[in-house]
């Protein structure tokens, strides 16, 4: 064991040259899951569908049965926490690829939300999802599967002090209530935000939210003594609140899913016990984050103490009459993945072209920061509802998946090669991120992978990225952790041996 000190941040490191051995396994209970989830969701399409589709159906559960081979997979390989990860284990996207579509399917033309045609198109659309996740895990597991395990920095290796979780828990909330008590907080977003310090804290009111967790959950795995577990437990359970009081449902949802993936890497044999719970808390914060979205809609909130002030005047009969008014929305609208490059797959029928590059470019253009970016730049979003409006997308902000930047581009044969480019991304990302403890804890509280548009998310995670690895910079004598890197190559990373001294 070698100890070497980090000349960026002065913090000392304990650098184990042999490969760490990792013992997890999927157990066969879980594998008969998956067998029984992906005939569920083949006879709930055949069997409930007023239009049955043998393509959407057995597309629809083969994305099932892909998806959760791919989380158990990266759950064997130790990369829970990784780029890779969050394209498959991503807040609800099993569903978007499935079972989410199918609310949709029932509901009909006249749903909340749809476009003309659409639904025409789904099985479709279906089909290209399964060949385009098909060929993202045959990238990440099967042609560059070192690429994928290359791992010299990873969660297990850091570790913070419990006056740390303290610290970042306090310096969140002490962010939140101070824009507050500025600035109206309507739709989640601060809104009118002047002067540059003020946009910049704006800009990071999540990244707070999220380092506190991710350092919380740290401590409470790590605890050996009452008071460090009741530490760890605030630096959990506030941030989750706060996540309550910033109205975004996703965010909740983001939130969760960060603090069980990183409980899961640090303690992977508490698995049952750890998706138990986070479902439990998820279903919470869902149901109570519904109440707020409806007080935010409404008018009856500007603030994000009166959207907590609004779930705690809220009875269980209120609570549940709004969740049930939301569901049968949810149900045909937001959780119908296919529906966005449906759509684009009846506009290209109806003699729309592909932008071949357009929405790629402007996307990424998007991503920059804005005094380099060109005057008159707009979003991958916007670039594609202007080229499609005119052949039958009424909606751009419709729900979709990355598919739906590759038929925007390529056209429908085209379209699932953008799960290439996706691989080959999160790849990249994985790599260069683990060049540095500071980088990687950036990209911890950011998350690199796309959600539905490929390139806008992707280009605004690298800038994000980029931008808490500043602000860790500027901090790190508060939230930087001790290191204790275990290398899986047989020696230090040539950046080991070029940026940290032996002492």
């Amino acid at each position: 064991m070698a100890s070497l000190v980090d000349p960026s941040t002065g913090r000392r490191m304990a650098v184990s040259l042999k490969p760490h051995a990792n013992n997890n396994r999927a157990s066969r209970l879980a594998h008969l899951f998956v067998f029984g989830a992906t005939v569920a969701t083949f006879m709930a399409f055949e069997f409930l569908d007023p239009e049955p589709n043998w393509i959407l159906s057995t597309a629809a559960a083969l994305n099932v049965s892909i998806i959760s081979c791919a989380i158990f997979r990266l759950y064997e390989l130790d990369l829970l926490l990784s780029p890779m990860a969050s394209v498959v284990a991503g807040p609800g996207l099993i569903l978007y690829y499935s079972w989410g579509n199918l609310g949709a399917r029932i509901a009909g033309e006249g749903r909340y939300g749809s476009n003309p045609g659409s639904l025409a198109y789904y099985p479709e659309a279906a089909l290209l999802t399964t060949i385009g996740l098909a060929l993202f895990c045959l990238f990440v597991f099967a042609l560059f599967p070192r690429w994928a395990r290359h791992s010299t920095t990873r969660y297990q290796d850091l570790s913070w002090s419990p006056r740390q979780a303290l610290l970042a828990t306090l310096l969140a909330a002490g962010l939140l209530i101070y824009l507050s008590l500025k600035y109206n907080f309507v739709g989640g977003y601060f809104r009118d935000v002047v002067g540059t310090i003020d946009r910049w804290l704006s800009a990071s009111q999540y990244f707070f939210v999220q380092l506190a967790l991710i350092i919380g959950v740290s401590v409470m795995a790590r605890a050996s003594r009452w008071q460090e577990r009741v530490i760890g437990g605030s630096a959990i359970l506030l941030p989750l609140i706060m996540a309550l009081g910033l109205r975004s449902r996703t965010f909740m949802i983001t939130a969760t899913l960060t603090a069980t993936l990183c409980w899961i890497t640090l303690r992977p044999k508490q698995v049952k016990a750890a998706l138990l719970i986070s479902a439990t808390i998820a279903v919470v914060l869902l149901g109570l984050g519904t109440v707020v979205k409806v007080s935010t809609v409404s008018g009856r909130t500007v603030s994000i103490w009166d959207n907590l002030a609004a779930v705690s005047s809220a009875d269980f009969s209120v609570i549940g009459n709004l969740n049930d008014q939301s569901a049968r929305i949810d149900s045909q609208y937001r959780l119908a993945g296919f529906e966005f490059p449906a759509t684009l797959l009846a506009a290209l029928t109806a003699g729309a072209s592909p932008m071949y590059g357009e929405g790629a470019y402007q996307g990424l253009i998007s991503g920059l920061p804005g005094f380099v970016r060109p005057s008159g730049a707009f979003s991958e979003r916007q670039a594609i509802y202007r080229q499609f409006r005119s052949t039958g997308l009424l909606f751009g902000d419709s729900i979709g998946v990355p598919l739906t930047s590759g038929i925007a581009d390529l056209g429908a044969v085209g379209g699932p090669l953008i799960y290439i480019v996706i691989a080959i991304y999160c790849l990249g990302v994985w790599r260069i991120v683990q060049t540095s403890p500071r980088l990687f804890v950036a990209y911890l509280v950011v998350g690199a992978a796309p959600s539905d548009l490929f390139w806008e998310n992707a280009a605004f995670a690298v800038r994000a990225i980029g931008f808490v690895w500043l602000l860790l910079f500027l901090t790190s004598a508060l939230f930087m952790p001790n290191v204790s890197i275990q290398s899986t190559d047989a020696a230090p990373s040539r950046h080991l041996r070029r940026s940290m001294s032996v002492e």
